[in-house]
């Protein structure tokens, strides 16, 4: 089983990102992780991914309700970069909202949508997918 190089924790509450970063480290599969508390923060790392200056993540684990731009407006502008090989995109959601479900669905760019918290199980499930 290949190990994720890098996964992107993007959610505006530090708790929640530091909680996920230690399923991260403990469930073995994931060599590095990022966290954002700002989309906007993680939207200009994609800026230096273009350049050359950055490597694209596995994975980004996305939330959906931020103050900046919501997780779905994050998608929009993340669009706009032109990158080789696009990461997986998976949704981390307490969302309860069926529009958010029903938006996941229709939008490619996310593989899937996954209540919080974050499991080992769920990651090493997700890696033996993707490997």
């Amino acid at each position: 089983m290949d190990l994720f190089k890098c996964i992107f924790f993007i959610d505006d509450d530090y708790p929640t990102n530091y909680y996920h970063e230690i399923i991260a480290k403990d469930s073995s599969v994931v060599e590095e992780t990022k966290s954002f508390l700002s989309p906007k923060n993680a939207l200009k790392y994609f800026k230096d991914v273009e350049i050359g200056v950055e490597e694209i993540p596995d994975v980004i684990f996305l939330d959906i309700n931020m103050p900046e731009i919501n997780g779905w407006e994050f998608l929009n502008h993340l669009k706009d970069y032109n990158l080789d090989t696009p990461p997986v995109i998976i949704m981390l959601s307490t969302s309860l909202n069926p529009k958010d479900r029903e938006k996941f669905q229709e939008n490619p760019m996310v593989m899937e949508f996954i209540n919080k918290p974050l499991t080992i199980e769920y990651l090493k499930s997700l890696n033996e997918r993707l490997s």
